[in-house]
């Protein structure tokens, strides 16, 4: 597969979707969507010389699932430069420094990067506020002009600014215990719209009977169906009732390509 020049990118609810494509209108590339790149197995590409850049979540202080998968298979020729940015809540972890590891041998990570961005775990924290939401975006939309700068000046190190002081070895194998479908479940505010099988990366919600259900025992804990869903008619557990959802409003109906009909 040719794509000369690219930006691989997974996105739940749209902070890394919003900060991947400012990244790639800034620097005239494509991006290509880790998630279907995994469901169909795409993992060749050639990179004409030219820059590779990785953009994605942070979960459990480590990569998503399908941002792991990714990093196992892939295969890119005659790559640039190489660079990541790992978007989290308030930590990143060891988010950067995982993608290199999985890349060893094939890809070498020159340039490593975060950003704090509002925080989508609802099954594990209170969201933002809405002032609180507004201050981090701001705060993000600077961050990330500095980090297109960097790129642009082709500087190279860990620029990280947010990993914190937890050990990430530790606390990433979790997240694959976790990472469970079991506990997500529908109220009776479902109007049958079908918007959470259409936006889910991995495509494990399927439709009976008019409603969904979460066909596989595990996905990456994205929250995207619950966050995006127009009627909060999903929870996961009890944990996220009566909770306030969040997807980045860049994240809507003329990115994703999909009508979110309400």
């Amino acid at each position: 597969m040719v794509v000369n020049s690219m930006i691989f990118v997974f996105s739940g609810t749209g902070n890394s979707y919003h900060v991947a494509r400012r990244i790639a209108d800034e620097l005239g590339v494509g991006m290509v969507d880790i998630a279907a790149a995994v469901r169909y197995k795409r993992f060749g590409y050639d990179a004409g010389g030219e820059d590779i850049g990785f953009v994605f979540p942070t979960y459990y202080y480590g990569l998503p699932a399908m941002v792991r998968t990714l990093a196992e298979n892939i295969v890119v020729r005659n790559p640039g430069r190489v660079f990541c940015v790992a978007t989290c809540g308030e930590e990143s972890g060891g988010a950067c420094e995982m993608l290199a590891e999985k890349l060893e041998g094939r890809l070498k990570v020159d340039a490593s990067y975060d950003i704090v961005v509002p925080d989508n775990s609802i099954f594990a924290f209170e969201p933002p506020t809405p002032e609180e939401e507004k201050a981090i975006l701001e705060a993000a939309e600077a961050e990330t002009d500095a980090i297109i700068a960097s790129i642009k000046a082709g500087e190279s190190g860990d620029f990280c600014k947010h990993k914190g002081d937890r050990d990430w070895r530790e606390i990433y194998p979790k997240y694959d215990e976790m990472r469970v479908t079991e506990p997500f479940s529908i109220n009776d505010k479902c109007i049958e719209c079908r918007v959470c099988e259409e936006v889910c990366p991995e495509q494990v919600i399927k439709i009976y009977h008019r409603k969904p259900v979460w066909d596989e025992e595990k996905c990456s804990l994205c929250m995207c169906c619950l966050e995006l869903c127009p009627k909060q008619a999903i929870e996961y557990g009890e944990s996220t009732v009566g909770r306030r959802r969040f997807y980045h409003k860049d994240y809507y109906e003329k990115r994703l390509g999909i009508k979110l009909r309400y």
